[in-house]
């Protein structure tokens, strides 16, 4: 989608530079002695190398055909009468394994619309669905950039985080699926097209699986990209 047409190293040096223009009490040669010195902080790799393996993950599951599987997957298993309710759902659960609220909504916004369309549904409630499913599985997810920055800075363990801020967001949660069952509830709409490969769900449950499980978040990203990478050639998603 549009909002990774722009390589993430060109924000990244727009960003230095911006930084490099503050400040001017301070030359630049005491600037570039503080950046190449926070680049020597363990947590401060670690965090680099997570949001790289990260990408490299949610790039290789979605080139498998891993986020249109496990979309249709769910609505296939989910009654018309809570379709948008499933919307909400099907968003927590991709964007809590991709670590990306865009992402997932970019995936499923074409969904929203369609079951709009179809239904006479008001499109707002469909694509609010959408991104508070988004962003409940963003703050969750643990290779989101906001969680990998969170406990690295803090030094607590990513499960703990994960088990603490579930307890807060889940009241939330509740009571939104809630007020989408009673807004959205009166239709029979039939969602067609539900073509999918459960084995291409896979990669996803591994890396949620082992994330609350607490191994290493390297070994679960790597594991997620090798077992996205073989599932896409056993399907024939890739060449």
């Amino acid at each position: 989608n549009d909002f990774y047409a722009m390589p993430a190293i060109v924000g990244f040096l727009i960003a230095l530079g911006v930084a490099f223009c503050q400040n001017r009490k301070r030359s630049f040669s005491e600037k570039m002695e503080d950046v190449t010195h926070s680049m020597g902080d363990s947590n401060v790799m670690i965090m680099c190398l997570v949001f790289v393996m990260a990408g490299g993950f949610s790039g290789a599951v979605q080139a498998a055909g891993g986020v249109d599987s496990t979309v249709n997957f769910s609505l296939s298993i989910l009654p018309p009468s809570v379709a948008v309710a499933g919307l909400f759902i099907i968003g927590c659960f991709i964007s809590t394994a991709m670590g990306t609220s865009v992402g997932t909504i970019a995936a499923l916004a074409p969904i929203a619309v369609g079951i709009s369309d179809k239904t006479g549904i008001a499109g707002a409630l469909c694509i609010g669905a959408v991104v508070s499913g988004a962003m409940f599985g963003d703050n969750l997810s643990m290779i989101s950039d906001t969680t990998i920055a969170a406990t690295r800075t803090q030094g607590c363990e990513m499960k703990d985080k994960f088990r603490e801020n579930f307890m807060i967001v889940l009241p939330a949660a509740i009571v939104t699926v809630l007020i989408f069952l009673v807004l959205g509830g009166k239709t029979d709409y039939v969602v067609k097209d539900l073509s999918y490969n459960i084995f291409k769900v896979l990669p996803y449950l591994v890396v949620l699986i082992g994330a609350l499980a607490g191994i290493n978040v390297f070994i679960i990203l790597i594991s997620g990209t090798v077992l996205s990478l073989i599932v896409g050639l056993a399907t024939g998603a890739f060449g």
